[in-house]
């Protein structure tokens, strides 16, 4: 069986990857899968492909037949299924192993299926089948004393959010993220808000991601995100005495961007998806104590409420610029606004009174 491409080689030169009809990118490690998945589809753009990602609920069979059949109009398609086992529901390569399996017996000649293996077991038969006869990347997790790997996978993602990081930076990011690349990503994209036209050092990182001290700017996003309005309210508070014009554009950026990912999750779950598929559309990064109750506020919304919601934000950043307003009160109104704008959803304690 041939070895499968390992993440950190495949994405030093991912062009490299030969051309076949089928192709695979599994593993534990998310932020590796979804990093190495956005380059071989990439790549695939590249090679003239239209990229789409489909599902396959109820029965494969529409899939495979999109991919065995060209095209009337336009170029070929690459379709990427994902595979994931939920609770009970097994992942996809196994429910439909028989019609995937003779799919790889001879797959189509011009379209490309690729695997978004988030549970792709190489002792069940189609990832066997895969790996056996098409390219695949393994994205596994980091070993703990991989310092150097990490350290080289987090450059990278600081790249992409246009930051550069001193050394020292480097190893703060990850004792405070627990070697985590996804909260590493997360922090990273907050970072990109704050730092600008310098260096990150090793006092940004602990602004940024220490939750334990006085800064309390993104634990306030948090609690804007999970519906939490009495949190929201009191961080909001503690930062009005030190608010600075610079300090509250950066936090209207920020909520914006928590209010757009549950505009996005509240979208996702109005079209049927589940709590998961919707966490993962909305584009945030979330701990997994932060997931139900991030779920629950998108649930509450409607479009209006996300609109308004919106509108106090835009108000909030004209008036910012325009009047001169005391930051600190203008933050606590904000927020106070923002609170009343997206409702607090009803938990299940709250549904049964």
């Amino acid at each position: 069986m041939p070895e499968p491409i390992a993440a950190a080689a495949f994405l030093k030169a991912p062009e490299k990857l030969p051309e076949a009809p089928v192709y695979a990118v599994f593993g534990p490690e998310s932020w590796l899968r979804r990093r190495c998945l956005q380059g071989l589809c990439n790549v695939l753009r590249g090679r003239k492909f239209e990229v789409r990602r489909v599902e396959a609920a109820d029965s494969v069979a529409p899939v495979l037949d999109e991919l065995r059949s060209p095209g009337l109009f336009g170029g070929a398609c690459a379709l990427v299924l994902r595979s994931e086992r939920q609770g009970n529901r097994h992942e996809e390569v196994s429910r439909f192993k028989e019609e995937l399996l003779a799919y790889l017996d001879k797959p189509g000649r011009r379209n490309v299926l690729v695997f978004d293996g988030a549970t792709f077991p190489r002792n069940l038969a189609v990832p066997k089948r895969v790996c056996e006869r098409f390219p695949t990347v393994h994205c596994e997790e980091l070993k703990p004393w991989d310092q150097s790997g990490w350290e080289a996978l987090a450059r990278l993602q600081a790249q992409d959010a246009g930051l550069e990081l001193e050394p020292a930076a480097l190893t703060a990011l990850r004792d405070y993220t627990a070697a985590s690349l996804g909260r590493a990503e997360s922090e990273l994209q907050k970072l990109a808000l704050l730092v600008q036209g310098r260096r990150v050092n090793v006092s940004d990182i602990a602004q940024a991601c220490g939750y334990e001290g006085q800064d309390v700017t993104f634990p306030l996003c948090d609690a804007v995100l999970t519906g939490d309005t009495t949190q929201a309210l009191r961080h909001a508070s503690k930062l009005a005495g030190k608010a600075e014009i610079g300090g509250v554009l950066s936090l209207l950026a920020l909520l914006r961007n928590q209010v757009a990912a549950l505009g996005r999750a509240r979208h996702a779950l109005a079209a049927g998806a589940g709590s998961a598929d919707a966490v993962q559309r909305a584009g945030v990064r979330l701990r997994d104590a932060m997931r139900p109750a991030f779920v629950r506020t998108a649930s509450a919304l409607d479009k209006g409420s996300v609109g308004r919601a919106v509108d106090v934000l835009l108000a909030a950043d004209e008036e910012m610029k325009t009047a001169s307003p005391d930051p600190g009160m203008l933050l606590v109104s904000v927020v106070s606004r923002l609170c009343e704008t997206l409702p607090r959803p009803r938990t299940t304690g709250q549904a049964g009174r």
